[in-house]
């Protein structure tokens, strides 16, 4: 016998995705994949015996797939995450681990995207979802995987229009309803920040450092702190990890910094060469005051 599929999400006849909690008898929904009318199933019931709250199907469509469903689900909800982080001025921000060198990135999803398109047509493929920047160029693509995967030609165009990949699989409904957290963590996007990784060398990324003067704690010096803003795809990220040749020029022009590796980052501290020089005296004539009282 075959298991009924609970579905939590319908459309409304203005194309509108609504989840079975705000779901109103009064309304007329239909299946995302197949557009055939859904029953809204919610009786009130609670306890031993009922059901809980879904949509079924009126008359199902023999080509109405599970697979459909979950894959025209998720682009829908991705495209009301966009709009809703770009009507509240609200960051979305995607963590991944490079494929070939292992370096955590960290970018803001939405930044530089000024439209978003569903099945956007590219001539040789369509990409789920697509990106564009304000001179309407795509720089992104987010594919969403039930079952198949982007064929290796469609790859290629990806990597041949410096297209960056984003993809996002999918397994089953109970995913549908972690959309932020999915998105947060891609499962593979095919870019690198990392300066020297050869995903990196593929697009056109630029790299400027920032300087700024701050008062030290004593409020009698300045200490000398630089960053390093990366021009990508995504926007302007900002961020403490440096390459080595701009480690060497820091070092040969700024001073008081020192740098440590942590997590695949080379982190740069910064201190005040005068204040360690005071602290340190005062650190030998207290452990003198101490030693004299024994």
């Amino acid at each position: 016998m075959k298991t009924e599929i609970l579905y939590k999400y319908a459309v409304t006849e203005n194309s509108e995705l609504i989840h079975i909690d705000k779901a109103e008898k009064s309304i007329k929904y239909f299946c995302p994949e197949c557009k055939n009318e859904f029953v809204l199933k919610k009786s009130g019931k609670i306890g031993k015996g009922s059901r809980q709250p879904h949509f079924a199907h009126k008359e199902v469509s023999p080509n109405c797939t599970i697979e459909g469903y979950l894959h025209k689900t998720f682009k829908k909800l991705v495209i009301e995450l966009y709009k809703k982080s770009k009507s509240e001025n609200q960051h979305i921000f995607i963590q991944w681990k490079c494929n070939i060198c292992n370096y955590p990135n960290l970018v803001s999803l939405f930044q530089s995207a000024a439209f978003i398109r569903e099945e956007y047509n590219l001539k040789v493929c369509r990409p789920d979802i697509a990106l564009l920047n304000e001179d309407g160029k795509i720089f992104a693509a987010i594919e969403i995987v039930v079952k198949h995967a982007p064929e290796e030609d469609v790859l290629q165009y990806f990597k041949e229009n410096n297209i960056v990949l984003i993809q996002i699989n999918v397994n089953d409904e109970e995913e549908l309803s972690k959309i932020t957290e999915k998105i947060q963590i891609p499962d593979f996007v095919d870019y690198c920040l990392n300066p020297t990784c050869p995903n990196y060398l593929r697009y056109n990324i630029k790299r400027q450092l920032l300087w700024k003067k701050i008062p030290c704690n004593k409020g009698l010096h300045s200490i000398v702190v630089c960053k390093v803003a990366i021009d990508c795809a995504f926007g302007r990220h900002e961020n403490y990890d440096f390459s080595h040749n701009e480690i060497q020029w820091i070092k040969q022009n700024g001073t008081n910094i020192s740098f440590k590796k942590k997590d695949n980052l080379r982190i740069a501290t910064f201190s005040c060469s005068n204040c360690a020089v005071q602290n340190d005296r005062y650190m030998r004539s207290l452990r003198t005051r101490r030693s004299r009282r024994f």
